[in-house]
């Protein structure tokens, strides 16, 4: 809400005659807005704030209206009236729902108007408490919004869901928009060129990032959530799965401003697992010796260490009326809780702004470099993974000698080879030669350059124009040093690879808008082109020494560990490439009565190169929507501010992978040329998602009480699979399109505003999302299901009647008619039985049991700020119910004997399970548990249940004001996330996550441990 404070607010020395001058400020209870947008309405006259929330403005009549506007806040109308002085108080925490909301297309709306449900959260909410990838600032606090990272640390990408999974093939990641402008989000690679980051237990692949890591916090004015297919429509195949609106920080107007920010967190890990240390080793392999003399340190906590991460940044900001620029830096710099991983980003912004033309024409110009570097960032699996050694090093063992010695000199090599207690084992090296000798480095460049220009015709009627390049150049080398894995490398391995993305995007919009009495009318029509390439060459080189024999060349390197193309007899590399296009035009109206009654219709028209060689590459999409504010038509008392019913209808494409519909040759080494695989798809047709949402909006006893309350349902259908066909057609598969998944639940969001007097206020929020699953079709052929992700004796399997994230596991097998617990007896070869252990499963998908689906149907946050004068204090609690997780982490430390269950089990001198006794406690636990990553392991004992309810944020702060003189503010800030949790199930993190790919999250192989970070936030205006 924005009010005029009386007394002071007007200070009116009266003038009279058309040339009247203004000077004002605009601030909130924090201070000086900067940025916000003062316009005498109906005009093309205005200015925006300067850093003290300043504005100025001549040539005023008496009668002429002010309009101000301000991104998250309540606009606000004042007459002009002669005064010469007014100050304006924006309450963000009252009458949020009349609020600016940016919309497809970066076109801003009063919220009141808008026929689907949208939230707006404000830049503080990513900068206060910052997370390398500004994304994770905001888990817990938008009903809907689900955010899982990856185990993956600094750098890493993260899983973004609105409303569930809806795409079985394709992506669910929303569409995440910057300044109305699509982000490139394809510069995430895995070490084969793709996204997937994750494809098996083995592990070792890359995490390459996401986009969102990009992106400076300090750099963010606001953030609007465009949480269904309705809301995002305007942007057709790229936002099926919603948007995330990203407004950045503008020039303005005014004194040269500076700000910085600084801060500083230290990390460790918040949960490990439960290590015995009684038992040695009598293999100085595995744990299954006798009793220590002395117990055993806990060697996990041996190596990790304290992690810390410094993220600072300064912005400059200022300039004339018709020149203004902005100019930022930023810096983000962190040591992990694993040794020697390190990353570093430098990101530099800037914006250039200026007037033509009287006013009526804006132009700008953005540019943005971005250069990230990161060391040996963790990758779950039991490949390529310091974990695995650090937590199945045998008890007893002399933990410092291998951390000293992880090399030796092997005089034959002339190098030095892998140092560890046992160095015959793939699964199982060396933590610290993994780190030294294995040590995967990604280095990013990324460009972005951009520029828009707004013509304002007449008053109401304007036409723009943008467009934006990205690049990202990125580098992964992942060299391995003579001896690594087992020896598997005898002299060593070399990859270098290289991955270029680039995307041109660029629209042209014309808006009009209008008011006749008592209807009105705003409009936008446009055209879009977006334009991607993705492109890869990677190069790979191992083997044995190479020598001549008889004039024939043997083996393949010329001397260990150098790194160098020049060292190999042969080389073996791939190059890919993928380009796409979608051209589109569009249109959207929204039809007004009295400022009560509002009526959306959009309609797009997609044309995708991905479509090629298909009876048609155009598809096309409408919505339509209503919002309806009884309270403006009914009187219902001083207690009802805001009685709003809303609802809207949409189909919305999901674009397809290139290649589909005409699928390519490939040329392998030495001039091999491979046929595709799959048939071409030339009946291909996008995926289509039909949505429905109903809501209601009110606010209530002076906007004191907000509600929000929103049922959806979304049917995804047209689905793309790839099936089996028969041998005699040439190919292994074909695609079809089918299948119909579907998602519905509500969400909630309640907020209470109190202020007690005495400057002390208190604002309690609470977010709730329930959202069920079904898949209602699949497609004839998979009588058994769909199997979206396998993890050994672990599937994500989709079968009709059930959920987007069943998981099917390996078990103990039972007799079928008596219900007993199968037993299998192992015996020598004199026929007598040494031990026995429960019968397990096959892992085929008709083996398998259902034990859950791994998606939880609730999510429930809890938001709270108390401020007392210029103190502040603030905690998130962030709460999950349901779901599944697996950790096949514990069943590796079950099988090796280090697990504190096994030491248990030895304690007593047995194991009971169904009333069956296994007294041979080491061999029961190696049948139950995995050796390695492809062991027959009793997956069922591993699965938990993913509940779980956390302290994720606190901040308690002080703004000294007027430090350094009017509105030189400095404001410290002790801040803390994911402090503890209240209540969890599983051993470890629940919302646990191996890659940002479908059916991948829940599923834990010696992932990375979530941590736990303190530390100091401070934040300087002058």
């Amino acid at each position: 809400m924005c009010i005029v404070e009386p007394a002071t607010a007007l200070r009116a020395n009266a003038q009279g005659g058309g040339n009247g001058t203004l000077e004002g400020v605009v601030k909130d209870a924090s201070g000086p807005l900067l940025g916000a947008t003062v316009i005498v309405k109906n005009t093309t006259r205005g200015t925006t704030t300067d850093m003290d929330g300043k504005f100025f403005l001549d040539g005023l009549q008496n009668g002429d209206v002010l309009q101000v506007t301000y991104v998250g806040y309540d606009p606000y109308e004042v007459a002009y009236a002669g005064q010469t002085a007014l100050e304006i108080l924006m309450q963000e925490t009252a009458n949020q729902l009349n609020a600016v909301v940016v919309t497809a297309m970066g076109i801003e709306r009063q919220s009141k108007t808008l026929t689907y449900a949208a939230e707006t959260v404000g830049g503080d909410d990513v900068a206060d408490i910052k997370s390398i990838n500004m994304i994770n600032s905001l888990q817990g606090k938008s009903a809907g919004l689900q955010i899982t990272p990856n185990s993956t640390g600094a750098g890493g990408s993260s899983k973004i869901l609105f409303r569930g999974n809806k795409s079985i093939s394709g992506s669910n990641q929303p569409l995440v928009v910057v300044d109305g402008v699509p982000l490139m989000m394809n510069t995430s690679f895995g070490e084969d060129g793709l996204a997937s980051q994750v494809k098996s237990n083995y592990g070792g692949d890359r995490d390459g990032g996401d986009a969102m890591s990009t992106i400076n916090p300090d750099d963010i004015a606001s953030i609007s959530l465009l949480k269904g297919a309705s809301a995002a429509a305007l942007y057709g195949a790229v936002a099926a799965n919603g948007a995330i609106m990203i407004t950045t920080k503008s020039a303005s107007a005014g004194r040269i401003s500076v700000s910085v920010s600084s801060n500083t967190t230290i990390d460790t890990p918040i949960s490990l697992p439960d290590f015995q240390n009684t038992y040695g080793s009598a293999d100085q392999t595995y744990s299954w010796g006798g009793k220590l003399s002395s117990k055993a340190p806990n060697y996990a906590k041996e190596f990790y260490q304290t992690g810390w991460t410094t993220n600072n940044s300064v912005s400059i900001n200022g300039g004339s009326e018709n020149l203004r620029a902005y100019f930022s830096y930023g810096n983000v710099s962190s040591g992990g809780i694993t040794p020697e991983n390190d990353y570093s980003q430098h990101t530099l912004n800037s914006k250039v702004g200026f007037d033509l033309f009287n006013d009526h024409v804006k132009v700008d110009f953005t540019a943005k470099y971005v250069n990230q570097h990161v060391a040996n960032q963790p990758a779950a699996g039991w490949l390529f993974n310091p974990m695995t050694g650090a937590y199945l090093f045998p008890r007893g063992e002399d933990w410092n000698y291998y951390k000293n010695n992880y090399e030796v000199y092997d005089p034959t090599l002339n190098a030095n080879v892998h140092n560890w207690v046992n160095t015959s084992l793939e699964q199982f090296d060396n933590p610290y030669w993994i780190l030294n000798r294995q040590k995967p480095i990604s280095e990013r460049n990324r460009y972005e350059f951009g520029g828009q220009i707004k013509y304002q015709i007449i008053d109401g009627l304007s036409v723009t124009g943008r467009m934006r390049y990205e690049r990202s150049d990125d580098n992964f080398k992942h060299n391995l040093y003579a001896s690594s894995t087992a020896n598997r490398y005898p002299m060593g391995r070399m990859k270098d690879n290289r991955y270029f993305s680039e995307q041109l995007y660029a629209d042209a919009l014309v808006q009009y808008n209008h008011t006749w009495g008592d209807f009105s009318l705003n409009a936008t029509a446009g055209a879009s082109m977006m334009r991607t390439q993705s492109s890869n060459v990677d190069l790979w080189a191992e083997g044995t020494k190479f020598s001549m024999t008889d004039g024939k060349p043997n083996g393949n390197v010329m001397y260990p560990n150098i790194f160098n193309p020049a060292n190999y007899y042969a080389n073996m590399a791939k190059q890919g490439l993928t380009r796409k296009r979608l051209n589109a035009v569009f249109a959207t109206a929204t039809f007004g009565y009295k400022d009560g009654l509002f009526l959306d219709v959009t309609a797009r028209n997609d044309w995708s190169s991905t479509l090629a060689f298909t009876d048609s590459y155009s598809f096309f999409y409408p919505s339509v929507g209503a919002s309806l504010l009884l309270d403006r038509f009914v009187d219902m008392g001083s207690n009802i501010d805001l009685f709003k019913f809303r609802a809207s209808y949409s189909i919305v494409g999901n674009d397809v992978p290139a290649y589909m519909t005409n699928p390519l040759y490939t040329l392998g080494s030495q001039g091999a040329i491979t046929p595709p695989e799959k048939a071409p798809f030339r009946t291909l047709e996008p995926e289509k998602t039909h949505s429905f949402e109903a809501g209601f909006d009110g606010e209530f006893f002076q906007h004191r009480l907000h509600v929000n309350a929103t049922y959806y349902k979304t049917n995804t259908k047209n689905q793309f699979f790839a099936i089996t066909t028969p041998w005699g057609t040439g190919y292994r598969q074909q695609y079809v399109n089918a299948g119909n998944v579907q998602n519905q639940g509500f969400e909630l969001s309640l907020g209470w505003f109190q202020d007690f007097g005495n400057e002390f206020t208190w604002s309690t929020d609470l977010n709730l999302s329930y959202n069920d699953n079904k898949i209602i079709e699949l497609v004839d052929g998979l009588q058994d299901g769909l199997s979206l992700s396998n993890f050994g004796g672990a599937q994500v399997v989709l079968k009709e009647g059930g959920h987007f994230g069943d998981l099917y596991v390996r078990h103990v097998m039972h007799d079928e008619k008596t219900g007993k617990m199968l037993v299998t007896d192992v015996k020598d070869d004199k026929g007598n039985v040494l031990y026995s252990v429960p019968t397990l499963s096959g892992e085929g998908i008709t083996d398998l049991k259902y034990v859950g689906d791994m998606n939880s149907k609730v999510n429930m946050g809890w938001n709270n700020t108390f401020r007392y004068k210029d103190f502040s204090l603030s905690f998130l609690i962030d709460f999950r119910f349901g779901g599944k997780v697996l950790s096949m982490t514990e069943a590796g430390l079950d099988a090796w004997g280090v697990s504190q269950r096994t030491a248990d089990a030895r304690d007593k001198g047995y194991v009971v399970r169904e009333g069956v006794r296994f007294d041979n406690v080491e061999e029961y636990y190696k049948a139950m548990g995995a050796l390695n990553y492809n062991a027959q392991y009793n997956n069922e004992d591993y699965v938990y249940d993913a509940t779980n309810v956390r302290m994720r944020e606190i901040s308690f702060g002080y703004t000294f004001r007027d430090l350094f003189g009017q509105s030189k503010n400095l404001t410290l800030s002790l801040i803390a996330r994911n402090l503890f949790f209240f209540y969890k199930d599983a051993p470890m993190d629940p919302d646990v996550s191996m890659g940002t790919a479908n059916g991948v999250q829940g599923f834990d192989i010696f992932n990375l441990p979530t941590t736990r970070s303190f530390g100091l936030n401070v934040k300087l205006n002058f």
